[in-house]
Formats: structure tokens, C-alpha cells, sequence
């Protein structure tokens, strides 16, 4: 008798533990469902760029491997000299392609390649943070040697900047649209719920680049065009506004 009294008043004691619950999931359910809108924004901005990446670099021929890596080797020392007489710093000079090959002929006659020798190439990209000194960095390290140049490319040093007035402006973008949507609908814009990025801020900068680096031939460039223009951030954003009743 006393065991089910103990149970018994166990429940009781239980019992008005879950009201609250059942109190909390019913107000859930009968609070109104807020109105809301979501909307888009983007933005692009642009700047100067005051960052160019060169690829450039010499290639040499010989009867053996190391005749023709003396020979490209030669060339780079004259250029690394060059480009640092010109200010530019070892940090910025990074080798980006070595490589020795045999080279082959095809002779008819015989139906067959022919062994003709070596190619060395050495391939380094050279940042250069002085944009005025680009046209000399250009025209010196050809006249050091040079014979190919793979190409340009133009960025900023410090794009953070950038990104945040990008992101700025397309939250901008986004509330402009709402408030245009709100009032062709006759509704008025309410608080924000939420805004998320819908990719990371892209950076667009001009690239001049050959799918086979460009041959220059006796020391002297072959229409190398250099057009800094500009570079682009660009961003999006999604935002979710409450519509005010």
C-alpha cells in the first residue's frame, strides 16, 4: 500500500512538469508567421591596379644538356643583375619553369627523327610593385638577353580595401531594391533579418596571356603591348528583410 502511494504521488509531482512545455510549443504555434522578402544586391568597383607579374626568361641550344643549360644560365645571371640594378627585390623573382630537352628533326629520307641537340629554358615571374618601372623592366631585361616572355598580368598589393567597399555598396544595392520592390507593392520595408554573402568578393585584374610564351628574336620584342587598365572587385549579397504590417 505504501509503494503505490509513493507512485502515485511520484506522478502527481511529475504531471505539471510538462504543462510549461505544452504551454510554450502551443504559443509557437498560434505566434503569426512574419512576412518577409528576400533580396539580391551586387556591386563592382574598380581601382588602378599597382601590381604587375612578369613571365619571362631565355632558352639555349647546345650540342649537350649542359651546353645548353650554360648557355640559358648565362643569360638569367644577366637578367637577374639587370632587374636588380632596376630596384627589383629577390623576393619578387621566383623561377617558375627549368627544364632541358633533347631536340628531333624529322628526316624524310630516312623516315625517322633525328637527334639535333639540346633546349634549356629557365622561366621566372618577376613582380614588379613600381608601375612606373615596368616599361624599363620590359625593355632592360630584353636587352639583357631575354627571348621569351610568357606573359602579364596586373593585380593590387592590398585588395582588402577594395573588398569592403564592394561588399558596401552591394548591401547598398540590395536595401535600394527593396525599398523599390516595397513600394510598388504598398507594403513598407521592416527590420533586417539576416544578410549573407553569396560568394566572396571576386578580384578581376587585365591578363595578357599566350598559351606559348612569345619568341623574341635577336634581343629586340616583338610587339609587346603593356596596358595597365583596371582591376575589379566585384561582390554579392543576399539580404532578408521583414515587411512591416
Amino acid at each position: 500500500m505504501q509503494l503505490h502511494k509513493a507512485i502515485f504521488t511520484a506522478i502527481l509531482m511529475a504531471g505539471p512538469v510538462c504543462v510549461p512545455a505544452v504551454q510554450a510549443q502551443e504559443a509557437q504555434a498560434q505566434a503569426p508567421q512574419v512576412a518577409r522578402m528576400t533580396v539580391s544586391g551586387e556591386a563592382r568597383v574598380t581601382a588602378t591596379p599597382d601590381l604587375a607579374s612578369v613571365s619571362l626568361g631565355a632558352e639555349g641550344r647546345g650540342k649537350t644538356a649542359v651546353e645548353a643549360m650554360d648557355a640559358t644560365s648565362q643569360a638569367l645571371d644577366g637578367i637577374i643583375a639587370r632587374l636588380t640594378e632596376l630596384g627589383i627585390e629577390e623576393k619578387d623573382i621566383q623561377t617558375r619553369d627549368l627544364s632541358v630537352n633533347e631536340e628531333t628533326r624529322w628526316n624524310q629520307e630516312r623516315d625517322e627523327q633525328i637527334f639535333i641537340g639540346y633546349l634549356a629554358r629557365n622561366m621566372v615571374e618577376v613582380r614588379v610593385r613600381d608601375m612606373d618601372l615596368l616599361s624599363d623592366v620590359l625593355g632592360q631585361v630584353l636587352g639583357e638577353g631575354a627571348n621569351r616572355l610568357g606573359g602579364i598580368s596586373f593585380e593590387m598589393q592590398d585588395d582588402a580595401p577594395l573588398r569592403a567597399e564592394a561588399r558596401r555598396e552591394a548591401v547598398t544595392d540590395a536595401m535600394e531594391k527593396a525599398r523599390l520592390f516595397a513600394e510598388a507593392a504598398g507594403v513598407e520595408v521592416g527590420r533586417v533579418l539576416s544578410i549573407d554573402d553569396t560568394a566572396e568578393p571576386l578580384v578581376e585584374g587585365p591578363r595578357m596571356r599566350m598559351a606559348e610564351p612569345m619568341m623574341m628574336e635577336d634581343g629586340q620584342a616583338k610587339a609587346v603591348p603593356v596596358a595597365v587598365g583596371e582591376v575589379t572587385v566585384r561582390a554579392e549579397v543576399t539580404m532578408v528583410f521583414e515587411i512591416a504590417q
